[in-house]
């Protein structure tokens, strides 16, 4: 891992981030949070600015030659081995309005890979942390995905319809109606939930590096299966559209009933 001397000391510098950001986010009360509407017509609060200001900080205080991405501030692009990718607040609308399905996403890449996670959800005091060479741990305790191979029986978590284009509707509704039953809206909580063994596939459509990258590592670090619609790996080439899988076994179908 380069500087890194191993995953302990990755995982340690980890912990410290997700601290840090649930210490700022704990520290404002959600009845003072305001939000203002962005460019691109989402909402963005000072807290989004404040957590991904104190982590950009604290990670170039101690690997100054990383590169940053994130979703608030201008990125740094030096052409470095590895990139954190920074979601300070990912479901500001849910944070935004009260609902405490809202996380804070932290991630490395090395190469265009993803191989280390951090997921923390400070309303829930949950927190996920995987990757190579460290099986996810979901509040210190290892977790596995499940080992389901028929669609049928599975548990489906999709994105809200309003995200999808008509034709992801139709590809995301004919295989979430596959499963044995499903979920919509549950965001980044339900790719949590795949590498936990609680759901079978979760399905998006609409996303950004940022909003991926630590599920990837997570995912996979259970045992799981992260890729495209079209199966392909997700990298720091990504489009979009993610199929996240306990059981690879669902790959093939999956991808058949998703394609339009």
């Amino acid at each position: 891992m380069g500087e890194m001397k191993d995953i302990d000391e990755l995982v340690s510098f980890g912990t410290a981030l997700a601290q840090l950001s649930r210490g700022i986010i704990l520290s404002h009360p959600i009845q003072d949070v305001k939000y203002e509407i962005k460019a691109d017509g989402s909402p963005v609060t000072r807290v989004d600015r404040e957590v991904e200001q104190s982590l950009r900080a604290y990670i170039e205080a101690h690997y100054p030659d990383d590169d940053i991405f994130g979703e608030e501030l201008p990125n740094w692009d030096t052409g470095a081995e590895r990139v954190w990718l920074i979601d300070p607040i990912d479901g500001t609308r849910q944070y935004a309005t009260g609902i405490p399905l809202y996380s804070t996403l932290i991630a490395l890449a090395e190469a265009g890979r993803f191989v280390f996670g951090v997921m923390d959800f400070p309303a829930t005091g949950d927190r996920w942390i995987g990757g190579h060479g460290y099986p996810t741990r979901w509040n210190g305790r290892v977790v596995r995905v499940a080992q389901c191979a028929d669609l049928h029986h599975a548990t489906v978590a999709r994105s809200e319809s309003n995200r999808c284009s008509t034709e992801e509707n139709i590809g995301s509704s004919r295989l979430a109606g596959a499963g044995s039953f499903s979920v919509c809206g549950a965001g980044s909580y339900g790719f949590a939930m795949v590498a936990s063994g609680k759901l079978d596939i979760a399905i998006d459509t609409g996303l950004e590096l940022f909003d991926i990258a630590a599920p990837v590592a997570i995912i996979e670090a259970a045992g799981g299966s992260a890729t495209d619609w079209a199966g392909q790996p997700l990298t720091l080439n990504f489009h979009g559209r993610t199929l996240f899988l306990g059981d690879s076994a669902l790959l093939g179908p999956a991808i058949d009933l998703l394609q339009t």
